[in-house]
C-alpha cells in the first residue's frame, strides 16, 4: 500500500493541473495580462491562480526530494507521513512498547520511591 505522501502528491498534480488550466484561461481572457503593457482589463484577483500554481509545484517537489530520507527527517513528517503501512506499522508498535503502562508504571513507582525517601529525609 502506497504511502499518504504519496497519494497526496498525486491529488496536488491533479490540483497543479487545474490550476495552469485556470491560469490558461484567465490569460486568454484578458483578466491576467503578464506579456503586455494593456493593464485595462486585468483583475488582480486572478494572480492567485499563478501564486497557488508555483507554491503547489515547490511543495509536490519538496515532498519528491524528501522521499529517500529517514522518517523524521522532514519538517512535515508529523503530519504527512511518507512511510509504507509495513514501517508505520512497525514504528508505531515501538512507540507503543516504549510508552507501555508497564514502563510507566515502574517509573511512577521510582519517583514515588524517591518522594518517600526525601519526605522521610526532611521528619
Amino acid at each position: 500500500m502506497e504511502s499518504p505522501a504519496t497519494r497526496l502528491q498525486r491529488v496536488l498534480i491533479g490540483v497543479v493541473i487545474a490550476l495552469a488550466f485556470l491560469t490558461s484561461i484567465s490569460m486568454s481572457d484578458g483578466i491576467l495580462v503578464i506579456f503586455d503593457d494593456d493593464l485595462t482589463m486585468m483583475d488582480r484577483r486572478a494572480l492567485v491562480f499563478p501564486i497557488l500554481l508555483v507554491l503547489i509545484c515547490v511543495f509536490i517537489l519538496s515532498l519528491r526530494r524528501a522521499m529517500g530520507r529517514e522518517y523524521g527527517g522532514f519538517f512535515l513528517d508529523p503530519w504527512i507521513s511518507r512511510e509504507g503501512e509495513e514501517e508505520m506499522i512497525a514504528r508505531l508498535k515501538k512507540e507503543q512498547e516504549d510508552t507501555s503502562v508497564e514502563k510507566m508504571g515502574g517509573a511512577w513507582a521510582e519517583l514515588e520511591k524517591v518522594h518517600l525517601e526525601r519526605s522521610l529525609e526532611e521528619e
